[in-house]
């Protein structure tokens, strides 16, 4: 097998992370040529991906009233990127449909961000031609969309791999061996919270064309963003969601079309119990996150993003005379566990190990998503499951 991939890029500029897939394929050393597909033919060359900047340095800062729009000044497109310079000899061809890239430059994987209802399809063509598929979250705009994308998955000896980047992340790893040890005893107990900028709902109508802020297209907090922590309850602790109750609301009065705020309440398989809250509530770029976990020897709490460490009290081992302890990680950071998981995503591609995320996982997370907001939705408690069943 050859030691490098021929990577196909499926994009439009709505896509999130664009610039930084595109930053992936020009650095990883896995990646030995590229062909970008994009309805818009914009990609391939200089562009302005749909993530907005202001030439006020404080406009989050500004009075603003409900439903009124960007500020002033405010454009929808972000910085100039230049994909030919970044990518220079990688970049071999160019396409504006998926499906010529995958019949004329038959790539080995694909890389995909579009707006998520768009993706399903894309998805299943690449799954079916036997290429590996790395793709932004979510990927969908109605859960059946993509319970269909598994079911192909799980028929292809490709991957499907989605972009739960935070699983990379050193304090992440730790803190799932030390939980999954044992040395927190039976686990009772998790309380998890995330929280971005209320500011960006602002820009409800310009942010990456619209689609962030509705529901029907893929948006809203809990599953662009909250879908990191959906996962990382998963993967630290072992268990599966399998009731959710609570409530998913627009609280800050813009007029959009899915929740900017949320309260869930969750139980387990294992019988553990769980809280997660979350939502567009700073009034700064400022992000707040933490996860905590309660078990019958011991506890263990970080904020996941920071990436800086963790605390955990153990009566197991020497938590006998010594149970407090705090673990601390220097010379990491997010951007690292985000490269180490892509490079993990590519070596799996090349036959060296299993991808850092199963279909299955993907799966997971959207099924316990949807099933929240149906829970709000109707005020009744819902089963989560794989396949809805």
């Amino acid at each position: 097998m050859s030691e490098t991939l021929r990577v196909g890029l499926i994009a439009e500029p709505a896509g999130w992370h664009l610039d930084g897939l595109i930053k992936v394929c020009a650095e990883h050393p896995e990646v030995g040529e590229v062909a970008v597909a994009d309805v818009t033919g914009q990609v391939a060359g200089v562009f302005r991906p749909i993530t907005g900047s202001s030439p006020d340095p404080h406009w989050q800062a500004r009075e603003h009233e409900p439903g009124s729009g960007p500020p002033p000044g405010w454009t929808k497109y972000g910085r100039e990127v230049n994909t030919a310079a970044i990518l220079g000899d990688k970049l071999v061809a160019s396409f504006t449909d998926h499906r010529r890239l995958l019949d004329e430059y038959k790539p080995d994987a694909v890389l995909v961000t579009m707006e998520p209802r768009k993706m399903p399809p894309v998805l299943i063509d690449c799954l079916e031609a036997g290429v590996h598929v790395f793709h932004e979250k979510p990927a969908c705009g109605r859960i059946e969309d993509y319970r269909r994308v598994v079911e192909v998955a799980n028929r292809s000896s490709a991957h499907l791999c989605v972009a739960f980047n935070m699983r990379g992340l050193a304090a992440v790893r730790e803190a799932r061996a030390v939980v999954q040890s044992g040395a927190l005893g039976r686990l009772f107990g998790m309380q998890v919270h995330y929280v971005a900028e209320h500011p960006r709902t602002w820009l409800w109508e310009e942010l990456a064309d619209g689609w962030m802020y509705d529901r029907d297209r893929g948006g809203g907090h809990l599953i662009f963003l909250g879908c990191h922590y959906l996962d990382l309850m998963r993967y630290i602790t072992g268990a599966n969601v399998r009731q959710v109750a609570g409530f998913a609301d627009n609280v800050g009065g813009e007029p959009i079309n899915a929740e900017d705020a949320y309260a869930l309440s969750l139980r387990f398989d294992n019988g553990m119990v769980g809280t997660f809250s979350g939502g567009f509530m700073t009034p700064s770029s400022q992000k707040h996150d933490g996860l905590q976990i309660w078990g019958s020897r011991g506890w263990l709490r970080f904020a996941p993003e920071a990436d800086d460490g963790f605390e955990w009290f153990t009566r197991e081992g020497t938590g006998v005379t010594a149970p407090q302890r705090r673990l601390n990680f220097t010379d990491t950071g997010v951007s690292g566990g985000f490269d180490q998981f892509k490079h993990e995503f590519f070596q799996a591609c090349l036959g060296n190990g299993e991808p850092p995320v199963s279909a299955d996982d993907a799966l997971w997370m959207h099924e316990t998503a949807w099933a929240a907001r149906r829970a709000s939705d109707s005020g009744q408690t819902q089963t989560v499951s794989l396949g809805g069943e």
